[in-house]
């Protein structure tokens, strides 16, 4: 389970980085974590996370062996690393995703896999996101092309799991009997959500934004409806890849309304689509490599609830005047109890390898 140690770690460090902000919603004083936390999720939890993916799907991918497995090797210590220097040194993270971007692509290359060259240049653009952090230039920039790139790939590697996922649970061949594909209608959506969130990241507040933003809330939910995720209902750990999915034309209609609702499109983002799918394909993968894919578990369950729950807390508390501080602590206090709850599901397996239970002792 190549992916043991890096999902650990993200587990950990989500635990870590959120925890330590409970006390600044309570309104305690405790200097730079406010802004730290959100630095913290964007370049260390969540890249750990597709470290741990990646490195277990591009073989797959590819058809061949890692290229330079010793290469992979290095990224957990590399990510420690960064990850302990990240207070002191706001660029600290750019070693590891430089490193990993690398990776992706030179296995992308290698292997000829013109399919996944989108993911490396993702994976590369959020290395340079990184390295930007070197400018301090308070312009804002950093604070959505992260988030934008982020989003780019949960909007690329989301396409690929729903979709795979409902027809597995439906016991179909493949997607292809699932939904009829359109390729046309695929680059056309990914071409409006590229302006849209090009627009997002250069002018925020651009009538230009609000449009390409509408439009993409349309094709995205159109992309979504397709995959037909109603049919999941009975199957949570296939239903929430949709309900994270979901949160993409749901942030992009509040972006549509532009300067108003900015904060909540943000939050949707990053707390429902990315931090969601992160749970979600987390826990698939675990399940996947070890023959229980479609498990039921009330543990698990319950993390994508309080995930969710966090997320919807969270874009409130951007609405909210009065009683802003107790919506906070309630996002923060339910992703932390997601996470703890993905550790109890999942934490011995992480650990030491071994089998995920047929059903957790609450299941």
């Amino acid at each position: 389970m190549p992916f043991r140690s890096f999902f650990l770690l993200a587990a950990l460090d989500a635990l870590l980085s959120v925890g330590l902000w409970v006390p600044t919603t309570l309104g305690w004083e405790t200097g730079s974590f406010p802004a730290w936390h959100g630095r913290a999720l964007l370049f260390g939890t969540i890249p750990a996370v597709m470290a741990g993916f990646l490195r277990t799907a591009m073989p797959r991918w590819s058809a061949r062996p890692l290229v330079c497995s010793q290469g992979w090797r290095l990224l957990v210590p590399l990510w420690l690393v960064g990850r302990a220097a990240s207070l002191w040194v706001p660029a600290a993270h750019a070693p590891f995703l430089a490193l990993l971007a690398a990776l992706v692509t030179g296995q992308v290359v290698v292997c000829r896999d013109r399919r996944n060259g989108i993911v490396a240049a993702l994976t590369t653009a959020l290395a340079g996101a990184a390295l930007w952090e070197l400018r301090c230039d308070g312009s804002g920039v950093l604070d959505r092309l992260a988030p934008a790139v982020l989003l780019g790939l949960v909007m690329v590697l989301g396409g690929r799991v729903a979709p795979s996922l409902t027809a597995s649970h439906l016991g179909l061949p493949g997607k292809k009997a699932l939904f009829e594909e359109c390729p046309l209608f695929e680059r056309g959506a990914a071409a409006v959500a590229f302006a849209a969130l090009l627009g997002w990241i250069a002018a925020p507040a651009s009538a230009f934004t609000a449009g390409a933003s509408l439009l993409a809330a349309l094709t995205q939910a159109v992309r979504l409806i397709r995959w037909q995720g109603w049919r999941t209902v009975g199957r949570p750990s296939v239903l929430v890849v949709h309900g994270a999915y979901a949160c993409i034309p749901l942030g992009f209609a509040a972006l549509s309304v532009a300067g108003s609702a900015m904060g909540a499109a943000l939050h949707i983002w990053t707390v429902g689509a990315i931090g969601l799918m992160c749970f979600a394909m987390m826990s698939s993968m675990i399940r996947k490599h070890a023959g229980h894919a479609f498990t039921h578990s009330a543990v698990v369950t319950a993390c994508y609830v309080f995930a969710a729950t966090a997320c919807v807390a969270r874009v409130a508390a951007d609405a909210m005047g009065d009683g802003r501080s107790v919506l906070l602590a309630g996002a923060a206090s339910a992703w932390v109890c997601a996470v703890l709850l993905f550790l109890i599901a999942f934490g011995r397996v992480l650990l030491n390898g071994g089998a995920v239970p047929k059903k957790t002792p609450t299941g």
